[in-house]
């Protein structure tokens, strides 16, 4: 998010204030009000795009690391926001909104305070009835409908252009308080007091104000709450009000023409510009609310529908296919844009979905991890199926079908995500169980080694050797091998200075033979006399008769 410059203070109770700075708006009208001129400068559409795209954290390094490291790196991709041209649109026309509705609501202009005792008139003598017989002056402000299927980034959009703007501007030369923008949901239910306690809570959050506490009583009429959210919102010079989520007027208990009548007011009667967001189930309701459209401004109704398959899909996926955390990097091409355009339907939020979902896979399956159009397809048909209707309904342009499925239902990764991670986690278990059966291997066959080391030490073999080369000899063995093989082997592996022969070692192993005159024991009493007396025990061997080959007679010893 784009960091707002300026001196922060905090709000007692609520959230932080940019202390305002007025900057030449470079227009005369824009500098005679101080609510516009606190606003950041009007961008241009280079400087925006600038500002709002967000691109994951990336090293093609991080390719190397451990696969559960790289399954949180994909992740990052939820945050990849690459501006549109209609996003740019967009925020023309917010810009627009905020600053021309300001213009009709300067705190330098007696029309203000005219206005503030007008709203508060109706509120003492009719309890909020007939706002509008009450306040009579003239608004500038604008309303603008857009609606769009879900998952195309509407509210993504809004509030990363929003997020350009400080929430709260603190006035200290007029003791006020700006709340630029506001943003709160439809309710659930229709209900125009859920929506009047939304805003009471909202802007005490950001202010530290009671209003929910003063107003929001059930006892309380629409009407009267309403009156108040009028006040509270030109006393605190509220800049937009987004209302989002407006297809959950469709299940509303009462009429929804009451709630956009309101909303409607807020636009004509108290100058505050009004944003109803909504997706493609929300249209026959909306549209006949696009009556702000006839103020000519170019504001009114806008609608967004998915991304069609052209020179601007490629471009966006594209630059999004270069965030690739798997071991080997697939290119982008035609075939793999095709694909992926057939999966998501142009939906932007399922296609980043998918690509995770992509790369997740590949990663859990192991190997070279490489994207092919059938791992895309895989993955689709696994972790795209509660929208499969929904798709299904899209790519075939059947109409009646289409209108079955009004809107895409939101697309949550975790439960896909987490079936990845299972059948890595399964792979590195087994490598983990494999290691620790090892382990019980060999602690199993401690004692062996141990007796192994104290006969290679009877031969004068150095210590550490002699640690290293049983060690050796007892893990690249059998479990059930004996003590008798396993010496030969490891003493064989000491004489070659650590490396195993193996054919010498059997060669060996076939053609020693203990002579039969000898015992074990005298062969061991000799081994320990000459130990007493600190010499080698080799020549007392040889005199012996008992070896005449130091390789074939001493493994066999």
């Amino acid at each position: 998010m784009e960091k707002i410059e300026g001196e922060l203070v905090r709000i007692p109770n609520g959230e932080l204030a940019i202390v305002a700075r007025y900057i030449d708006q470079k227009l005369p009208e824009y500098n005679a009000n101080p609510l516009v001129q606190s606003l950041p400068p009007i961008l241009s559409s280079e400087d925006f795009i600038d500002k709002v795209t967000r691109t994951p954290d990336f090293d093609e390094q991080e390719r190397e690391i451990e696969a559960h490291y790289r399954f949180h790196c994909i992740e990052r991709l939820s945050r990849y926001f690459d501006p549109q041209d209609k996003t740019v649109e967009l925020q023309k026309v917010i810009c627009n909104l905020i600053m021309k509705g300001y213009l009709a609501r300067n705190i330098l202009k007696p029309e203000y305070a005219t206005r503030s005792r007008q709203i508060y008139n109706a509120i003492k003598d009719g309890g909020g009835k007939s706002l509008e017989n009450y306040v009579n002056l003239p608004t500038s402000a604008s309303g603008l409908t857009l609606i769009g299927p879900s998952g195309m980034g509407k509210s993504t959009n809004f509030q990363n252009i929003l997020n350009l703007y400080p929430q709260v501007i603190l006035h200290p030369e007029y003791t006020v308080y700006q709340i630029v923008w506001l943003k709160v949901d439809c309710p659930h239910a229709g209900s125009l007091k859920g929506l009047c306690i939304d805003i009471f809570l909202g802007v005490d959050r950001l202010l530290g104000t009671n209003y929910f506490k003063k107003f929001g009583s059930s006892r309380n009429s629409e009407d009267y709450m309403l009156a108040q959210v009028a006040q509270i919102s030109h006393t605190h010079h509220l800049g937009v009000l987004v209302i989002d989520e407006m297809q959950n007027l469709v299940t509303a208990r009462r009429s929804s023409s009451d709630m956009l009548n309101f909303l409607v007011k807020m636009d004509n009667t108290v100058g505050v510009p009004v944003i109803r967001v909504g997706t493609n189930e929300a249209f026959p309701i909306l549209q006949g609310n696009f009556r702000n459209a006839r103020r000519g401004t170019g504001e009114g109704s806008v609608i967004w529908d998915r991304m069609v398959n052209d020179d601007k899909w490629y471009f966006f996926m594209e630059g999004m296919w270069e965030y690739q955390w798997t071991k080997t990097f697939v290119p982008f091409s035609d075939e793999i844009n095709e694909v992926f355009y057939d999966e998501s339907q142009g939906i932007i939020d399922i296609a980043i979905k998918l690509y995770k979902m992509v790369q997740w896979r590949a990663v859990s399956i192991g190997g070279k991890e490489i994207i092919t159009v059938e791992l895309i397809r895989q993955a689709a048909k696994d972790g795209l199926y509660l929208v499969k209707p929904m798709l299904d309904a899209i790519r075939s342009g059947d109409k009646e079908w289409m209108i079955k499925y009004k809107d895409i239902a939101p697309l949550d990764t975790t439960e896909y995500q987490n079936k990845s991670l299972s059948e890595l986690d399964s792979k590195d278990l087994q490598e983990i169980r494999r290691l620790a059966r090892k382990q019980q291997t060999h602690q199993k066959v401690s004692p062996k080694l141990n007796y192994v080391i104290l006969e290679l030490l009877k031969l004068e073999v150095e210590p550490a050797k002699a640690k290293e080369c049983a060690e050796q000899v007892i893990v690249s063995s059998d479990e059930d091998a004996d003590i008798t093989s396993l010496t030969k082997k490891a003493y064989t592996l000491a004489l070659q200075g650590g490396q195993v022969n193996e054919s010498l070692v059997k060669a060996n192993t076939s053609k020693a033979k203990l002579k039969p005159k000898y015992q074990e024991n005298d062969i061991r009493q000799i081994v320990e006399n000459a130990k007493k007396e600190k010499k080698s025990a080799y020549d007392d061997l040889k005199l012996a008769g008992i070896i005449k080959n130091p390789v074939e007679d001493f493994i066999n010893i």
